[in-house]
């Protein structure tokens, strides 16, 4: 059974994953990325650091 904290950070990691899918597509700029990953990160209240 995953782990509620688990989740949290798999969601994150998913959306994540569709930003990085955006900025190389050049729909969204680099600010805008870093922007709503710490904001996805607060909403989904992962504890975990994404490289990118």
């Amino acid at each position: 059974m995953i782990s509620e904290k688990s989740r949290n950070n798999i969601n994150f990691v998913r959306i994540v994953i569709v930003l990085k899918n955006l900025l190389s597509s050049g729909m969204i700029s680099t600010v805008e990325y870093k922007r709503a990953k710490e904001y996805y990160k607060k909403i989904t209240g992962a504890d975990i650091a994404v490289i990118d």
